[in-house]
């Protein structure tokens, strides 16, 4: 075994460099400025499973080389999606992105439970080999040590499978490189505009352990960034016009005759006709909470590899990666108060502490070889996540059932007991766990055969184990001895399968305990054959999918508001489970089996010139929901319109039109695609709790037709001048107008009900939306732009960089959704805003010598604040809002 002299200095200069200190960034000034002089570099991709120049496949590509990414400053998913036209993710914050491309997005849906209740996310997010796919929260992978990111749009179902409907994010990690001893670190400071400051340190190490055979590579990381949303001291008032259930207290302010006296209707025959807030019901504060800068996020990480070259034509490599994520307070504003105020920007009115904690880790190895002319490559991977999530829920009261958990209901009903109301401060906690194992083997041909092919088989288990715990009920627990004006304790159903068989806690209204699983078995082959050598090629490739999915567990309140269950109120000791769906029971079991395919006509034009016409399938399963229920009551009481107890999948069809093309000698190069994409049989999420039930649910529903234009640039202007941008056009519309179909079997056994079966419930708005308008998340346009200049001073390497981005405005929900009405209550958690247009600008300048960089750097320096994802998730206004502007310094030193 040989040892590199060196290795001795690079492990001591990173083992000794302080964790907290500034250190420096991994740049080279030097490369750029020679790159810039002699043309554009050739991008590396691998998007079609074999290595090739990104301007030779017919794919529409977005491609960040590590390099790209510390120019950008893109260490989150966050940055990453400022750079990325026709991406948008609504979030809830970090690791909590649902992401869309092409706006194929029916809407967002709040984050909480969607372990339990989301559909399968439709664009793949791949650490390497491994799909990282999870309901509702993005794998918000750390840039650190990235080879490249690649973001490939339109469906890529035949190489990626299922889960990429609408396309790819890949994060490709730099590999042990044989022979050669390296080590960098780099780091940072800054601050943000009104919040706190920003910290980060990574440091690399690339070690080779036996000449020609062995080496290991090692990243670490830790980022710490400042918050920058304040918790503003205030109060929560209970208010008659304002709490949409304060008629659960039952305490009278006005009667059909006579005068209430202590809330009650006294007078004879008289029925209350106005509801009222009971006297002493508590008035609560934030102030112990009261704070600035609640959200700060921080990164923390390790990953390490090895590669061994088992001979020549065969390797083998092994990657363990873990990453922690905390997420402290909330990252969206509220513009109003909880009490009503209007609240300064940057601003919100919690009343109990909230946090995300995300850590996954994930275990690969790759096998790289050749059988005779074929090369081999097998991938497996296995990766678990875990999430912890609690979120204060004080606004629910305003909603429309809390004060039934909330206020003993009246003397009516509590046997003389005076109309009350408990205390209003509730949240939601959410514990989730993912693992998901996934093995390919696949088989390709030589690049250089006139006829190519690659073919596979892949194997995937995708677990979700989901708890969540609604916190809202603050009545008290019902005991042996007192039997009113409380709510009994809620408990697991006996036998089911369960993550958690304890008895929740007293708080606890509802929860869900889940556990959620698909198994997908696929075969996959792609074909080219060039028509005419290095100029005319088709290709044609197909998967065929198997997928089974299951789900298990339970669903449990304590109120019922359906008069044949008893809820709860006046229950039996403890547990209850009256208002409870034994999902086991269900025989929740769905198989999604049938192929996708796609071709494809490249012609090469010149060498530096081609076109491509694409078409091309994408397919996402369906799943289930907790139960299903009937709604929409006819004149006989019967309800109408029942919800799906499994919606189906939904399927994409692709038509594009696309180009590559580089001119001047290889110093511009312009790129772009037309496309057109049927979406049909669109999974959409209901929640109108005075129409359509006061649980979620998902069915499926309206066809949409995406057009659109993507096109990017790049552009050597003069020596050391390179100016780099890309946009999107996107027209979306909805192209039928389905209605919900009275399907309850109770309606044929009654002879005044029977002729509305299978007819449109038309007694209320379609709540599939109207033809024409548009898909949700859809900005019509979007681009970034940015110029970076390089040159050489003295013996130093300098440069300066300035750039925009913009957002044009879109909607948080497909068209059936409402807005809010001025002046309304917020009755759903999914009504329907207009996010606004917003262009923030970044800037940067650096030098560097021989080993040593540094850099300045800002972020949104014009300090836009803006609305990127407007959300009544918890009966409040909530507006998630660009990051502040970030100034900042940038060290580094390469070993």
């Amino acid at each position: 075994m040989k040892i590199n002299p060196k290795c001795a200095a690079a492990v001591a200069a990173i083992l000794g460099t302080r964790l907290g200190a500034v250190a420096a960034a991994d740049r080279s000034a030097t490369t750029e400025a020679s790159a810039s002089t002699a043309g554009i570099q050739e991008v590396v991709v691998t998007a079609q499973r074999r290595s090739e120049n990104a301007q030779d496949v017919p794919i529409a590509i977005q491609a960040f080389t590590g390099d790209t990414l510390k120019e950008l400053n893109v260490t989150s998913f966050d940055d990453l999606l400022r750079y990325l036209p026709n991406v948008t993710a609504p979030s809830s914050g970090p690791g909590q992105d649902q992401v869309f491309m092409r706006g194929l997005s029916a809407g967002s849906v709040a984050t909480q439970s969607g372990g339990s209740i989301s559909g399968f996310p439709n664009v793949a997010i791949y650490l390497d080999e491994q799909s990282g796919q999870l309901p509702g929260r993005n794998l918000d992978v750390y840039a650190a040590d990235l080879e490249r990111v690649e973001v490939l749009e339109g469906p890529q179902g035949t190489l990626f499978g299922a889960g990429a409907q609408a396309g790819v994010i890949r994060f490709i990690t730099n590999k042990p490189k044989l022979n050669v001893t390296e080590a960098s670190v780099s780091g940072g400071y800054g601050v943000t505009a009104g919040g706190d400051p920003n910290s980060d340190i990574t440091a690399v190490l690339n070690l080779p352990l036996i000449t020609d055979t062995l080496a290991v590579r090692g990243v670490v990381y830790d980022d710490r960034r400042g918050g920058y949303i304040n918790n503003v001291a205030g109060t929560f008032t209970r208010n008659a016009a304002r709490d949409l259930s304060i008629h659960y207290a039952n305490f009278a302010t006005a009667c059909s005759s006579g005068v209430p006296v202590g809330g009650v209707c006294t007078a004879p025959g008289a029925t209350v006709t106005a509801f009222g807030v009971p006297p002493g019901s508590p008035v609560i504060d934030n102030n112990a909470l009261a704070s600035r800068a609640i959200n700060p996020v921080t990164y923390q990480g390790v990953r390490v590899s090895a590669l061994w070259k088992i001979r020549d034509d065969w390797t083998a490599l092994v990657t363990q990666s873990y990453q922690s994520m905390d997420a402290e307070g909330v990252f969206y504003q509220m513009p109003i108060a909880s009490d009503g105020a209007p609240l300064a920007q940057q601003s919100v009115n919690l009343f109990n502490n909230s946090y995300n904690k995300d850590k996954f880790e994930n275990t690969a190895l790759v096998i790289n070889g050749r059988l005779g002319d074929l090369r081999v490559v097998y991938a497996g991977s296995y990766l678990v996540r875990d999430v912890s999530t609690v979120q204060d829920y004080t606004n629910y009261a305003r909603g429309k059932y809390a004060d039934y958990y909330q206020c003993t209901h009246g003397p009516a009903v509590d046997n003389g007991l005076p109309s009350t109301c408990y205390s209003p401060s509730t949240t939601w906690n959410e514990t989730e766990r993912n693992t998901h194992l996934s093995q390919e083997i696949r088989l390709s041909t030589p690049d250089e055969w006139r006829m190519r092919a690659i073919a596979g088989a892949f194997w995937e288990n995708l677990q979700i184990y989901d708890q969540l715990n609604w916190d809202y009920k603050t009545l008290p627990p019902c005991t042996a001895s007192v039997m009113f004006g409380c709510l009994t304790d809620i408990g697991p159903i006996p036998g089911s399968d369960l993550n958690n068989p304890a008895l929740v806690r007293p708080g606890v209204g509802f929860f869900n305990d889940v556990k959620r699983g698909y198994k997908q078995r696929a075969a996959f082959a792609s074909l080219d054959f060039d028509i005419v050598p290095k100029v005319l090629t088709v290709t044609a490739g197909t998967r065929y999918y198997h997928f089974d999915n299951v789900e298990k567990g339970a669903v449990v309140g304590s109120a019922s508001f359906n008069p044949a269950v008893p809820s709860c109120y006046n229950g039996p000791p403890a547990p209850c489970t009256r208002l409870a769906t034994d999902i086991d029971t269900l025989n929740n079991q769905t198989t999604y089996k049938g192929f996708k395919s796609r071709a494809n006509l490249t012609w090469h034009i010149r060498q530096d010139v081609l076109a491509y016409y694409t078409w091309s399938q994408g397919f996402r399963p369906g799943a289930f929901n907790r139960f299903t229920a009937c709604y929409v009551p006819d004149a006989s009481g019967i309800g109408q319109y029942c919800s799906p107890l499994a919606y189906e999948s939904d399927k994409l069809t692709n038509k594009e039109f696309g180009w590559k093309t580089e001119f001047l000698n290889r110093h511009l190069q312009w790129n772009g695609a037309v496309y057109q994409e049927d979406w049909k049989n669109v999974q959409v999420s209901f929640f109108d709790p005075g129409v359509l039930g006061n649980i979620g649910f998902n069915t499926n529903g309206p066809d949409y037709r995406i057009r659109g234009v993507e096109t990017s640039f790049i552009a050597v202007l003069v020596e050391g001048l390179t100016a780099q941008g890309a946009a999107s056009w996107n027209s979306s519309e909805q192209t039928n107008s389905p209605f919900l179909i009275a399907n309850n079997p109770a309606l044929l056994a009654n002879p005044a009900s029977a002729g509305e079966f299978g007819k449109p419930v038309l007694v209320f708005g379609n709540p599939y939306g109207q033809l024409g308008t548009s898909s949700a998340n859809s900005p019509p346009f979007q681009f970034n732009l940015r110029l970076r200049y390089q040159w050489v001073m003295s013996s130093y390497n300098l440069f300066a960089q300035t750039g925009a981005t913009h957002t044009a405005h879109s909607y948080t929900q497909f068209g059936s959704n409402p807005a809010l009405s001025a002046g309304g209550n917020i009755s759903t958690n999914q009504l329907r805003f207009e996010n606004p247009p917003f262009t923030e600008y970044d800037a940067s300048l650096g030098v560097a010598k021989d080993a040593w960089s540094a850099e300045l750097y800002a972020q949104n320096l014009t300090n836009v604040i803006a609305s990127t994802w407007t959300s009544d998730a918890q009966f409040s206004l909530q507006q998630q809002i660009t990051r502040p502007r970030v100034l900042g310094v940038r060290l580094g030193y390469k070993f």
